[in-house]
């Protein structure tokens, strides 16, 4: 999650001195009070933040709920505090809000913490908030089901499932040196707990035909044991030509594990395209699965302090038909694959980071989707 400030009311406040008419004067109409989260959004475990206080003179904060509190109640002045969240321990996520008061005057910023285990499924397309989720969609061909890193309170992947299709239509995942870890592929091919085996095909050899288990989530993105076993749930997997899967496509795949090695988190989605396709793969009982048409990745990057995209955002989509291709690499000058995020959305109809303009604002997330990734030299 990207820096964030909830809310925002400018006001004047009691207390203090400075200049009759300027922004320091407490009794003027330009004076500014405020109060932000660092992060609006945080998970179920228990922790602690900051807040940054603007005030120029003195104030009080009080907070709406018991679960959440600041290390201070009063002070002067523009300030940073901290402040204390306990452990969510019920499943549905809880918001509470912190009102800093002046003489006749308040600014507010609300804290949204997840469920312990993860945020419901929801119809808002911004919900639950993370930053590599596309808009979420509901109704036949859609279950939004996601997966927590093992023993933590903390997100690996998601993905928008289609029991009818036999497929995700699309996985999404943070990325970065951490959550790449180190290990082997393990190969320990599985059902999803998440879903009942009737829900999804059962692939613990190849597709019937001549289909390579392709992975949406990489075995190499995920390489500590307990999270790599999870990539190899048949609900991470899609019928794919071995002519794609084994060379275009792990080059994809390559690429964009080398960006996320080189920012604070690569923002990841993948999908598939089964709209249109008349093609079926069979699982191991006979089970007729949807051979996808074509393939997509896009990618929102975030490096605190760049100099590169738009406070500190920027962002690449490919898309891909599903054939073999005559070549592996793959070229800024490749049109047909590389793409703005703006130029996908309009290819797949699907809102990708509906998140980021929560996050960043509307015009950084305009500028960051609309973005050529050809002409910045960072993704070549």
């Amino acid at each position: 999650m990207g820096l964030a400030a909830t809310m925002l009311l400018a006001a004047a406040c009691g207390g203090g001195g400075g200049e009759k008419g300027s922004k320091t004067d407490p009794y003027s109409p330009d004076a500014v009070v405020s109060i932000a989260f660092r992060k609006t959004n945080v998970e179920a475990a228990k922790g602690s933040q900051f807040v940054n206080i603007t005030a120029p003179g003195s104030w009080k904060i009080s907070s709406s709920a018991s679960w959440l509190k600041a290390s201070k109640d009063e002070g002067s002045g523009n300030a940073t505090i901290s402040v204390s969240y306990e452990e969510n321990t019920s499943s549905s996520p809880r918001t509470a809000t912190l009102t800093l008061v002046c003489p006749g005057k308040t600014a507010t910023a609300t804290l949204t913490q997840s469920g312990k285990e993860g945020p419901a499924p929801s119809t808002d397309a911004t919900s639950p908030g993370w930053l590599e989720l596309p808009a979420l969609q509901t109704g036949t061909g859609h279950k939004f089901v996601y997966h927590n890193l093992s023993g933590k309170n903390q997100r690996s992947f998601s993905y928008d499932w289609s029991s009818s299709d036999l497929v995700a239509n699309w996985v999404a995942y943070p990325l970065n040196k951490s959550l790449i870890g180190s290990g082997g592929r393990t190969d320990n091919w599985d059902y999803d707990p998440k879903l009942t085996t009737s829900e999804q095909p059962t692939l613990f050899s190849a597709y019937k035909g001549s289909y390579d288990r392709g992975h949406q989530l990489p075995s190499a993105d995920r390489l500590t044991y307990a999270e790599n076993v999870k990539t190899f749930y048949f609900t991470n997997m899609t019928p794919q030509m071995n002519a794609f899967n084994g060379k275009i496509w792990a080059t994809a795949e390559s690429m964009v594990r080398g960006w996320a090695t080189t920012c604070d988190t690569l923002y990841v989605v993948t999908g598939c395209i089964v709209k249109g396709s008349t093609k079926k793969a069979y699982d191991n009982n006979g089970k007729a699965v949807t051979v996808p048409v074509a393939y997509y990745k896009a990618v929102l990057r975030y490096m605190k302090g760049s100099t590169l995209g738009y406070s500190g955002y920027m962002g690449l989509a490919m898309y891909f038909e599903h054939k073999s291709y005559s070549y592996s690499n793959i070229s800024r000058t490749n049109t047909e694959i590389v793409m703005s995020i703006d130029d996908l959305e309009k290819k797949i109809g699907l809102d990708l980071f509906p998140n980021l303009e929560r996050v960043a604002g509307k015009s950084v997330s305009d500028q960051v989707e609309a973005e050529n990734p050809s002409s910045v030299s960072y993704w070549w």
